[in-house]
């Protein structure tokens, strides 16, 4: 017996519930294309069939293989079983052969393909709400212990996961011909991320996980690229990673690079270091920057 799924295509890149942090009465301020409006969160940071699934010809999985084997051999195993695990409804349906089912068969594939990445990013979210929870109550201890794990798994999917990311390295590795990722890249950004992850949680303590607290008049905003690594310089790939990620209009974590004190201040951010981190982020953004007010977007239309 197949059972019916909800057919999911409305894809966001951006959690929803992270976004609400910036709403007043529901309602969030958003710039795109040199417009700004107030919307809600279900309009913003979404597309439909964003993380849809493709069924996967050899030479996709090959590419993917190919990807697989430059991790830690743990990882290479959880990430070749993540991929087993999400071709299987594919495979069974090949053996379908009766006409009767078929449609039934397609139907239910189809489905899965929408709805199966979006839901597991919607697993990664949720395994992050404590410690976000924990942190928009000041405390961060989350960081020292076993909680660790799903916190930058979260950080680095995030960081991954978005239309900005993936349509720069898409058209990057088009422009060399190194690879064509277009079809395989909403299953790699888990792998990608799994093993950033994997090298933040081992050298978690030579890097400092800090609050920034901003109880200047410039509150912070976020955008459709709300992890950023402020070592990056565009268009070159970064050496080096420190992730600054906004959780409020007045808190973000930022998370330095090994060895180094954090750039920014803790307690005592000043209005220009407030407005410096909104213009960095406001730089990596693809195609949205949200606010909790339309006065800071405008702000950033004037630099």
């Amino acid at each position: 017996m197949i059972v019916q799924q909800k057919r999911k295509r409305n894809h966001h890149h951006v959690w929803q519930k992270y976004l609400k942090l910036w709403t007043i009465g529901g309602a969030i301020w958003c710039l795109q294309n040199g417009r700004i409006f107030s919307t809600g969160t279900p309009s913003i940071g979404v597309e439909k069939d964003f993380y849809k699934l493709h069924k996967l010809t050899r030479e996709d999985i090959e590419l993917i293989k190919l990807h697989l084997g430059r991790g830690h051999p743990r990882s290479t195993k959880n990430h070749a079983d993540l991929l087993n695990r999400l071709m299987v409804p594919f495979q069974i349906a090949e053996q379908v052969k009766h006409p009767q089912d078929r449609a039934k068969i397609d139907k239910f594939v189809d489905d899965y393909a929408s709805n199966v990445l979006e839901d597991y990013h919607a697993s990664i979210e949720s395994s992050f709400i404590p410690s976000l929870e924990s942190a928009l109550k000041g405390d961060i201890s989350f960081y020292k212990d076993e909680r660790c794990i799903p916190f930058l798994y979260y950080l680095c999917t995030q960081f991954m996961r978005t239309k900005g990311i993936k349509e720069r390295v898409i058209e990057r590795c088009n422009a060399d011909k190194s690879a064509d990722l277009s079809r395989v890249w909403n299953v790699m950004i888990h792998m990608f991320a799994a093993n950033i992850g994997a090298e933040l949680f081992l050298t978690r303590t030579r890097r400092k996980l800090v609050l920034v607290h901003n109880r200047t008049d410039v509150p912070f905003i976020t955008g459709d690229q709300p992890a950023i690594n402020l070592k990056a310089t565009q268009p070159n790939p970064p050496e080096n990673l420190s992730i600054y990620y906004p959780i409020s209009p007045q808190l973000a974590l930022l998370l330095g690079d090994v060895d180094e004190e954090p750039p920014f201040p803790t307690n005592d951010l000043t209005a220009e270091q407030a407005s410096t981190l909104n213009t960095r982020l406001f730089a990596f953004c693809y195609k949205q920057v949200f606010a909790q007010s339309e006065k800071s977007l405008k702000s950033l239309q004037r630099e």
